[in-house]
């Protein structure tokens, strides 16, 4: 009887082992490659298709195998690295970067996988740190202009992985500090530039308010003496039309006007 069974459990174990090797399930978040040879024979649920293909797939066993790659967006963080300002400064800047696999077929003939990915990441977004930040004043890179700056590395790592089939989503740099030997200097010096700034424009409003002052002194001056002079004016004709209106009283009536 053990011996009747034992081909009908072979016969079993293979048709489960075929199975295995030729289904293939592919979930949303992932896109299928399917190889022969070592070339590309299909494409599955890659974000460049017209819409999803995901869940059971049948692939020729042996000949044929299935490489997976994630879809959802992957994170990259950079070791931290030091970079020279426009202004020479030595800055500590420590990044990471959101990135995504667009074109699977040329990310796998490119760099076959996320290591392979990872490893290209790190040189263009070590080059691209360099490169943009390199153009800008450490002031600029530490505070005010960091989201412009970003958006500048974004664009410049995607010039370059394109070809790789990876597009980079956002890049944020979430440090990026003096090195503690020379920070104390740099924040004195700017203290002291701030200072001097201070005292110009206290300077320069000083003289405006002098300007003021003394265009109100002189308009203040010519407007009392135009009115002093319009003031003698009206009173010389009072005494004059008073001079005259006594004198006609007195050629009427003499006694009268006595």
């Amino acid at each position: 009887m053990r011996r009747s069974l034992t081909p009908f459990v072979f016969a079993a174990a293979a048709a489960i082992f075929l199975l295995m090797n030729t289904l293939f399930i592919v979930p949303k978040t992932s896109q299928a490659l399917v190889l022969q040879l070592g070339g590309v024979e299909r494409v599955i649920n890659a974000p460049n298709q017209d819409r999803e293909y995901t869940g059971l797939f049948v692939k020729a066993p042996f000949i044929q195998n299935v490489v997976m790659f994630d879809k959802r967006n992957l994170a990259f963080n950079l070791a931290q690295s030091t970079v020279i300002a426009a202004d020479q400064e030595q800055l500590l800047v420590d990044a990471f970067a959101r990135w995504r696999i667009v074109d699977p077929v040329r990310f796998y003939t490119a760099v076959r996988n996320e290591d392979g990915a990872r490893r290209n990441l790190e040189v263009v977004m070590s080059g691209a740190l360099r490169r943009v930040l390199g153009g800008a004043m450490s002031g600029d890179i530490i505070s005010s202009r960091r989201s412009a700056l970003m958006v500048a590395i974004r664009d410049g790592m995607n010039r370059e992985v394109s070809k790789i089939g990876i597009q980079i989503i956002d890049v944020r740099i979430r440090q990026a500090d003096l090195p503690d030997q020379v920070a104390e200097q740099v924040y004195e010096r700017m203290r002291t530039e701030r200072s001097q700034v201070a005292a110009r424009l206290r300077a320069e409003g000083d003289e405006a308010a002098a300007k003021i002052r003394a265009e109100a002194d002189r308009t203040a001056t010519v407007t009392i003496a135009e009115a002093r002079e319009q003031s003698e004016r009206v009173r010389g004709e009072g005494d004059a039309r008073a001079a005259e209106t006594y004198a006609k009283a007195y050629e009427k009536n003499a006694g009268f006007y006595a």
